[in-house]
């Protein structure tokens, strides 16, 4: 499959930054949208965003952006908050533990490897968005929603406070073809949540992740400018 028909754009075309988003997040970065076979991209003043149909496509997607002019990958989410998190807070990961396999997880498997996020990029990002009340953590990439609860004290002996479905294969991707790359994500939903908390407060709740999504977006696409 050639490139354009993968991203619904031209290798030639794609920025030097890179937003990887979810499909329902790149209304957030614009309108129109070009429509590849396994992706949507857009382009802004500094970066191309491409958002992904599907979870399991996320490693190929980096994969493909190799003979591109793609230098820095930024990975925009949502992610489940454990622990020192909650609803709507901002985070940028240091470490991404690979929980990807189904059966690894099933059977707990102890001994898993982590990629980590580019340390220079990430350093610059931290430091321009100093006051944004970023949470430095480390995150957990799982493949079972049902196995979570199980994993909550080796959540902890980690400092693991955020999981999601894309961060450790997007870093193991982006190391392969050399790119340097980091995840940011805002908290949309608690591991071992307090459903009664949630129920008192689900308006409020709502706001403050919609708040935090926008707010984290226009934080990613002002550093892109600034570069």
């Amino acid at each position: 499959m050639d490139f354009k028909t993968f991203f619904g754009t031209d290798a030639g075309s794609i920025k030097k930054n890179c937003i990887i988003c979810q499909a329902f997040d790149i209304s957030l970065f614009s309108k129109k949208v070009s429509n590849g076979l396994f992706v949507k991209s857009t382009t802004t003043k500094s970066a191309t965003i491409i958002a992904l149909k599907n979870n399991f496509l996320a490693g190929d997607t980096i994969l493909r952006l190799k003979d591109s002019p793609c230098e820095n990958i930024f990975v925009f989410g949502s992610c489940g908050g454990y622990s020192q998190v909650t609803y709507g807070d901002l985070v940028i990961i240091d470490k991404a533990y690979n929980l990807e396999s189904f059966s690894d997880m099933l059977n707990f498997k102890k001994q898993v490897k982590y990629y980590r996020s580019s340390a220079g990029l990430l350093y610059c990002f931290h430091k321009k968005n100093i006051y944004e009340q970023l949470t430095l953590t480390n995150s957990a990439c799982v493949s079972s929603l049902y196995l979570e609860p199980k994993f909550l004290n080796w959540f902890s002996k980690r400092e693991i406070y955020a999981i999601d479905m894309e961060s450790s294969i997007i870093l193991s991707a982006s190391n392969s073809i050399k790119r340097k790359a980091i995840c940011l994500m805002y908290v949309s939903d608690i591991v071992a949540p307090n459903t009664a908390m949630f129920l008192q407060e689900e308006k409020s709740i709502k706001q403050k992740v919609s708040n935090s999504r926008k707010n984290l977006a226009e934080m990613i696409l002002r550093f892109c400018n600034e570069q």
